[in-house]
């Protein structure tokens, strides 16, 4: 009896931890978004920027600033090129910058359940723009969603580089989409499952790793634009 009663504790609080990160992910997608920055959000974002050192994005100067660093992402063509987190959860850097001060701009961050191996890498971003109109953090997405020809057929390839290893991803997709877009899915418990999911994804079928930037459309809660690629290369960079 006392085994039954501990089986059916252990069983509660496996469904307990599922629920709570299940709830953690839906509010992180009806969270990160559209925001619009302040002359003083602007300010301090520009500050960092010009204060981020110049150094390579392999160079371990990055995790001593942050130790939550995980990697570069940039997409030529686009504003999009920027250090990549992984907080705590993911709440942490919607309004924390990369050098962790408060911004509504946040960071650019990684679903804090995955590994930088995983099947599909989901990487969630603000999207805003300066008093000129530039794009900022995955405001740069939107150049897709313009269908700049020219963007398209010579800048489609996202860069991500992590530990020495520069991965570059071919952009098969970007579209206008909900929070139950099937682009979020990062378990596959078995091939395929991950097959399957390539499928209802229009990724290449020899697809081994999917990458998936995620950003807001307007103020809707529930609308994304999501930006995935492909994997088509992985290069050590000495």
């Amino acid at each position: 009896m006392r085994k039954r009663n501990r089986q059916k504790k252990k069983q509660w609080r496996q469904r307990l931890v599922l629920c709570l990160a299940v709830a953690t992910t839906l509010c992180t997608l009806a969270v990160v978004g559209i925001v619009v920055p302040h002359v003083g959000n602007l300010m301090a974002f520009r500050r960092e920027q010009a204060m981020l050192p110049n150094y390579s994005p392999f160079d371990d100067v990055w995790r001593e600033i942050n130790p939550d660093y995980v990697g570069w992402i940039r997409i030529n063509g686009t504003t999009v090129d920027y250090p990549v987190v992984r907080g705590r959860d993911n709440v942490q850097y919607l309004t924390m910058s990369f050098s962790g001060e408060e911004n509504i701009l946040g960071a650019i961050f990684m679903d804090y359940r995955l590994e930088l191996d995983t099947p599909n890498l989901v990487i969630y971003g603000h999207q805003a723009r300066d008093e000129a109109g530039t794009r900022l953090m995955f405001g740069g997405l939107f150049y897709f969603r313009d269908n700049d020809a020219e963007l398209l057929e010579n800048y489609s390839t996202i860069e991500f580089m992590e530990n020495g290893m520069l991965h570059k991803f071919e952009i098969f997709s970007a579209r206008q989409t909900d929070i139950f877009d099937p682009g979020y899915q990062i378990r596959f418990e078995t091939p395929l499952a991950f097959e399957l999911f390539l499928r209802r994804i229009g990724a290449p079928y020899d697809t081994t790793q999917v990458i998936t930037l995620s950003t807001c459309i307007g103020h809707n809660n529930d609308r994304r634009f999501i930006v995935q690629g492909a994997l088509v290369s992985s290069t050590e960079v000495h």
